[in-house]
């Protein structure tokens, strides 16, 4: 490939390579470096004298699964990515050629930052996610941006909290780091740091909810317009207490066969192969647990101690230096999690959610996803996944979309992803499943589509973000009335992106977000309290 060569003005020379025709792409740039295993990053100042930018990085260690659902790897894609726990954080910055040679010009671009979603345990910079050719498509519209995707550290590697004071919350100041990174030297590549858009999927949203839950560096806010993409922080997935993640760093610490705890486990830990922790990290998933981030003072201030899962949207609300933000959710966020409810019946469904929340709960969830104890088991699974995906997705979303447009003055502009996953050796092919969209809207995989109707999606996906990122409405402003008149924006695969009013679009789905209104009812008994609905999922195989 064609490479180019700049001299940015406080870094030095950088040569990246020039893919497509007019954009360069910065590959592998180390936003921060790792002093220590579960010790916090430190900002890089500098590039440490690296000027060859046109390879790519290395990825945290994790367990890299094959894309089975996105149609297998990409052509010449090295599977699989190499890893390295120390030099894992590294950025990607995609920019338009002509931005770079009048770098120095008073116009500056406005930045799209992708933040890689994967459940915390898993995700990297690669091709797929590629921001380049959106920013291509931005040129096409005139309506250029810069490109950018982050990395940080997965699993216990990111996640676990230590006994070592301010060693907390690693994976998100590995974030914060790069985007400080941004913000400090994106004006001499030709970006405008305050004009930055961040926009991430699944755990990369959820991730951009935590850094609106703290409060912005002394520089200055990291960013002005947020796209949550199928990732709102919910019951599932709130920050947890110090006192629980500790639990969890005893228990992780037995799982890789060391007794000692505190510090003494902690040495042992650090002296502990890599391999062996990204093992003990994907079996903490696997079994139904989820990495999460930690209610201390060094990050969430003064709300540390008392952030629960009901408090989430007014928190985010209380964001001063976001005003707008795209969200929305996939048609069907839960198809992905079927082997969640394997051999639970609906009988020992019903029975759990009456044990954690109350006979009423119970009720509530049998009349509104109309599940009965002997109902056919088929037919269960397809109410279960649709109540997982709420719990998960739907209703964490719906909650917020309607706390922002009824009390407070942010912009929302509120979507459904209703397309279908057009790989036919995809196990999930012809559903509309949790992260879906990210096989659209980087139209990296348009090479790979049955039909031009795809095409068409993804680039006005894409379209939909760039212009965003240029501070314009990407559709008409979402307003919660209750009255089913709101207008969001829905993508399917026969009529593409287009807008319609919540109750139009809810008639031809056969579903309605009031089942989300009473999910949240069903867990009035514990609001205020931590709470984990799908550990009712845990032990309840049969009636």
């Amino acid at each position: 490939m064609p490479t180019f060569k700049f001299h940015h003005g406080e870094l030095g020379p950088m040569t990246g390579t020039i893919a497509p025709d007019n954009v360069v792409q910065f590959r592998a740039i180390t936003f921060a470096t790792i002093p220590g295993r579960f010790k916090q990053s430190v900002l890089a100042e500098g590039l440490s004298g690296k000027a060859d930018f046109t390879q790519p990085g290395y990825a945290c260690p994790h367990i890299i699964p094959e894309d089975g659902a996105g149609g297998g790897p990409f052509p010449g894609e090295v599977f699989p990515a190499p890893t390295d726990e120390f030099e894992c954080l590294v950025l990607q910055l995609n920019i338009p050629i002509s931005c770079l040679q009048s770098a120095g010009s008073s116009s500056k671009l406005p930045v799209l930052v992708y933040i890689h979603g994967g459940g915390f345990v898993l995700g990297k910079i690669d091709e797929q996610h590629n921001t380049a050719i959106m920013v291509e498509q931005s040129l096409l519209d005139s309506q250029p941006v810069i490109g950018a995707s982050i990395q940080y550290r997965l699993g216990a590697f990111g996640y676990l909290h230590t006994p070592e004071p301010g060693n907390g919350n690693l994976a998100l100041n590995d974030q914060r780091n790069a985007l400080l990174w941004i913000q400090k030297f994106i004006g001499g590549f030709g970006g405008d740091r305050n004009r930055v858009t961040v926009f991430g999927e699944s755990a990369g949203s959820m991730s951009i909810c935590a850094h609106m839950l703290s409060s912005p560096p002394p520089s200055g806010s990291l960013f002005q317009r947020a796209i949550l993409m199928s990732g709102v922080i919910g019951p599932t997935t709130a920050p947890i207490l110090p006192a629980d993640a500790n639990k969890i760093y005893n228990m992780f610490l037995k799982s890789v066969g060391i007794e000692e705890k505190g510090e003494a486990g902690l040495k042992q830990l650090r002296d502990l192969e890599a391999q062996k922790l990204v093992q003990a990290s994907a079996q903490f998933f696997s079994g139904g647990s989820l990495w999460l981030s930690v209610q201390d003072e060094q990050w969430f201030g003064d709300d540390a101690g008392s952030i629960t899962w009901d408090r989430i949207p007014e928190l985010i609300g209380n964001c001063e230096w976001v005003d707008e933000i795209i969200l929305g959710t996939t048609s069907f966020e839960g198809t992905t999690m079927t082997e969640r409810f394997a051999g639970i019946t609906p009988g020992a469904f019903l029975y759990g959610i009456a044990a954690q929340s109350g006979k009423k709960s119970a009720e509530i969830v049998s009349q509104v996803y109309d599940i009965t104890p002997d109902m056919d088991q088929n037919l269960f699974l397809t109410a279960g996944l649709r109540w997982i995906g709420d719990v998960f997705f739907d209703a964490p979303t719906h909650l917020l979309s309607q706390y922002l447009t009824t009390r407070t003055q942010k912009k929302v502009y509120r979507y459904v992803f209703d397309v279908r996953n057009p790989f036919p050796g995809s196990p999930l092919y012809q559903q509309p499943h949790h992260w879906v969209d990210v096989y659209f809207v980087f139209k990296t995989f348009q090479f790979r589509y049955p039909s031009q109707r795809f095409k068409q999606i993804s680039t006005q996906h894409s379209q939909h973000w760039i212009g965003f990122a240029n501070g314009r409405a990407p559709w008409s402003e979402y307003k919660y009335t209750g009255k089913g008149d709101e207008i969001i924006a829905v993508a399917n695969d026969r009529e593409g992106w287009l807008e319609k009013k919540v109750d139009d679009h809810e008639k031809l789905l056969e579903t309605s977000w009031t089942r989300c209104d009473a999910l949240v009812q069903s867990w009035e008994s514990v609001i205020g309290k931590a709470f984990a609905p799908l550990a009712l999922l845990q032990g309840q195989k049969r009636d």
